[in-house]
């Protein structure tokens, strides 16, 4: 696991911030597409450069776009050399997302008397409690968080402790079946292993901003919507949801009684924005989106009954998020303030471009956090 490790060993760098290249490349490999994006920086900008997502469902014999995969290595890395090549991307300074449904993230609490030294044997048989797989199965990592009255942290010490002093530490269990996955892709293309990152953490940098209260990330993904607590740019809560995007096409596929490329085009056309040609179309988006949205308030109100504090916005991200209408329906669900994710906008690109890269910025999300973190 030498190899693993050492590319997952610096996980937490990005939330501290590094110097790096004037050229990156971030590379998100998701269940349903491929997507790249290429960033470089001219003095203090950081510039679009290009950019590119590939369907996967192509390399499955019979499949669609828009349909889940499970790849094996040798096809995931004609894939991966397939988009690379389509976009003129030739940079070997990556960074590539490590999928965060294939990750358990949680927050310890131990006593500061604990000295650091001693924190890769403590922490291990402390997360036994929180991970379902045996701990041999799973790549730990984690990060001391700093403790600032201004941060949240205190706070969520003390009531989590009884008012015990103690110290919080960010822990990502992730499976080593999925980073031995990924390190074979990335070998077998010929790049380094020097820089993977759990993508929720890529979210974080690519679609917030400086907001000052907790703030809910839902990232609705092909198979799994993801939902993400973040407090001054610290995970606060991580969950799953076992429903996305594949989900509202099958289902509209089912009540049209449409072919899944029919029912995909659909949804991408025109969402929750009624046709007169398919006038039931919305019904079945709406049934999927409700079992979704009652999860996300599910979490919201635990988070909000633990620690007194309101959720202060909901951005939604990945590509179920581009469906029209999307916002304007949530609205009857959430009271906070809802914004669909822009991350094209952290980096100067063609004018041209804009109206594109804010509808397809959802997609490419994880991509350019990925980028950004090495160039920032």
């Amino acid at each position: 696991m030498d190899s693993i490790l050492s590319g997952i060993k610096n996980i937490f760098s990005g939330i501290l911030g590094k110097a790096g290249d004037d050229r990156a490349v971030g590379i998100d490999i998701g269940t349903s597409s491929i997507k790249v994006v290429e960033l470089k920086k001219e003095g203090s900008r950081v510039v679009l450069d290009t950019y590119g997502a590939l369907a996967l469902g192509q390399y499955n014999e019979g499949g669609k776009v828009g349909q889940v995969t499970n790849l094996s290595p040798e096809i995931l890395t004609k894939a991966l050399t397939d988009v690379l090549k389509e976009t003129n991307i030739t940079s070997t300074n990556v960074v590539f997302g490590i999928p965060s449904m294939s990750c358990i993230i949680f927050i310890l609490q131990l006593p500061t008397e604990i000295e650091e030294k001693n924190l890769p044997t403590v922490i291990p048989n402390e997360s036994k409690k929180f991970i379902p797989v045996p701990i041999e199965d799973v790549t730990l990592d984690w990060y001391v968080l700093p403790r600032h009255e201004d941060s949240g942290t205190e706070a969520r010490v003390l009531s989590e402790t009884g008012g015990a002093s103690s110290m919080s530490i960010l822990v990502v269990a992730t499976l080593n079946e999925t980073l031995t996955k990924y390190t074979d892709v990335i070998q077998k293309a010929g790049l380094p292993i020097d820089s993977l990152e759990i993508e929720v953490f890529s979210h974080i940098r690519s679609v917030m901003t400086r907001e000052l209260y907790p703030v809910m990330i839902v990232d609705i993904g092909a198979s799994k919507t993801k939902l993400t607590i973040v407090e001054h740019g610290i995970v606060e809560t991580f969950r799953l949801v076992n429903r996305g995007a594949q989900d509202i096409t099958l289902a509209i596929s089912r009540a049209l009684e449409l072919s899944f490329e029919q029912a995909e085009n659909l949804k991408k056309e025109h969402g929750l924005v009624p046709v007169a040609e398919y006038p039931r179309m919305v019904e079945p988006i709406k049934t999927q989106l409700a079992d979704i949205f009652q999860e996300t308030n599910a979490t919201i109100l635990a988070f909000e009954k633990r620690y007194n504090k309101n959720i202060g916005k909901i951005i939604f991200t990945g590509g179920g998020s581009m469906m029209q209408g999307l916002v304007e329906y949530a609205k009857q669900s959430f009271a906070a303030e809802l914004a669909i994710a822009d991350p094209f906008a952290k980096v100067e690109s063609p004018v041209f471009l804009a109206g594109v890269l804010k509808n397809t910025g959802p997609e490419f999300s994880a991509a350019i956090g990925l980028a950004l973190r090495k160039i920032q």
